[in-house]
């Protein structure tokens, strides 16, 4: 076995690792660790311009280190930052967007603070999560470990809301769970806040039999928090569905929150079918919509295009402001969502919602000659590089990019400004508190815009 070594910790990056060096000048990456400390580690995986370390010993701590709340912190994977102070936290992660930033050429260091706004604190540190997903093996629930796929049995997480915690306890109690758990490769609580209920996915390794229908029914009647259950058997939320009462269709399921009027004006509800996209932290995304509105203030409302729409979380607030809004996603049921939520809110001469692809709609309103005055551009972690040539044809002032990897969203914008774009304002919105990930919204416009400002 190597020897431990002991080093100082530089500073933190991506993926929240400390970064130190050994007598050689080699970087080291560390997990759970914090600038200015000294560490002891043990060197273990080795690569061509770094080696990965485990964390033995903090030596001298940093005033920012706290004891983590979560009991099995040190050996699950889901979390990476419980070790330090919220305010830590985001100094962290905004110092890692800012850095992104610079290396990407999208800066220099002196521009920086023009730039990156100040982060968008989570109103909830812990117990944010409406939706988690579960791991299921050996008769067992939990997480995946730290860089492993051995499971850690949990009971609880401090992430996610009182509900799902309370439902999960009570499932971990049931024998109807135990029967349906032992044919699960994974499970998902996803909490209801137009009810106060949850909804329980399970992802299964067969097709479902009569016996499976029986203790679904059971477990419903015995859970009052419990609002449904639906089986996953093909990798798709498609049922059966089953609630106290029997089964149900999937269809008459709606997970729907509320945006206070203070928003847009006037109350707005968002509703989705299970198993559609919906961000998790719906405190956060309340966030996200108030500085997405107060940027696209800076023009009179227009046509807005929505790329990846989702069920309009972004672009129905729009609409109740004036903007006309035309959406597309590649998911069926969120489109539906989209569509009735447009109804629902009395916005469905202002809004049309279609299922197809970034790339295809692009393409066809080129074709068209269409213009927009925005365009919104929420992609999955894999970003949207093939769409950005195309957009500067759609003649928008201004582009809204929401980006859930910095990576990604770097090389993205380099394409965005070398297609004659220009940053306005940059901001960290921490969607995902004692984790590493993040979340970023950036505003965009026209360079000559810019010039006139």
């Amino acid at each position: 076995m190597t020897k431990s070594v002991e080093l100082p910790v530089e500073k933190v990056i991506k993926g929240a690792l400390g970064l130190g060096r050994l007598t050689d000048g080699q970087v080291v990456m560390i997990p759970r660790v914090l600038p200015g400390e000294l560490v002891r580690v043990q060197l273990r995986r080795k690569h061509k311009q770094y080696q990965e370390a485990d964390l033995l010993e903090v030596l001298h701590p940093s005033v920012q280190r706290i004891t983590p709340i979560c009991p099995v912190y040190d050996s699950c994977g889901g979390c990476d930052l419980q070790h330090t102070t919220y305010d830590e936290q985001l100094r962290l992660k905004n110092a890692i967007l800012g850095e992104t930033l610079c290396r990407a050429g999208l800066c220099r260091e002196e521009e920086l603070p023009a730039l990156l706004g100040a982060p968008l604190a989570s109103p909830k540190p812990f117990g944010y999560r409406q939706r988690i997903r579960l791991q299921v093996a050996q008769g067992r629930v939990g997480y995946f470990g730290r860089q492993s796929h051995s499971l850690i049995p949990v009971s609880q997480c401090p992430l996610a809301g009182e509900a799902i915690n309370s439902v999960l306890a009570e499932l971990l109690k049931s024998r109807q769970f135990q029967s349906l758990q032992s044919m699960a490769s994974a499970i998902e609580l996803l909490e209801n806040p137009g009810n106060n209920s949850v909804v329980l996915l399970i992802h299964y390794t067969r097709k479902t039999r009569p016996g499976d229908y029986q203790a679904a029914r059971l477990l419903c009647q015995s859970l009052p928090l419990l609002e449904a259950l639906i089986f996953d058997v093909e990798g798709q939320a498609k049922g059966p569905c089953f609630n106290g009462s029997g089964e149900i269709s999937l269809s008459e399921l709606r997970v729907e929150f509320h945006l206070p009027a203070e928003i847009c004006g006037q109350a707005l509800s968002l509703a989705l079918e299970p198993g559609g996209f919906c961000q998790v932290n719906l405190g956060q995304n309340e966030n996200c919509i108030k500085l997405l509105l107060d940027w696209t203030r800076k023009l009179k409302p227009g046509r807005v295009l929505d790329l990846f729409c989702g069920m309009g979380n972004f672009s129905l607030p729009m609409a109740m402001l004036g903007w006309k809004v035309t959406g597309m996603d590649m998911q069926r049921s969120t489109i539906r969502s989209a569509v009735r939520n447009g109804e629902t809110a009395g916005l469905a001469d202002s809004c049309e919602f279609s299922q197809e692809s970034a790339m295809k709609a692009a393409r066809h309103l080129l074709r068209e000659k269409a213009s927009f005055d925005c365009i919104l551009l929420d992609p999955p972690r894999s970003g949207c590089a093939e769409l950005i040539p195309l957009l500067p044809g759609l003649n928008a002032r201004q582009i809204i990019y929401i980006s859930c990897d910095p990576a990604t969203l770097a090389r993205d914008l380099l394409g965005l400004t070398g297609a004659g774009y220009r940053i306005k304002e940059v901001r960290l919105v921490d969607m995902f508190p004692q984790t590493a990930h993040q979340e970023t919204m950036v505003y965009l416009v026209k360079s000559e815009i810019i010039q006139k400002w």
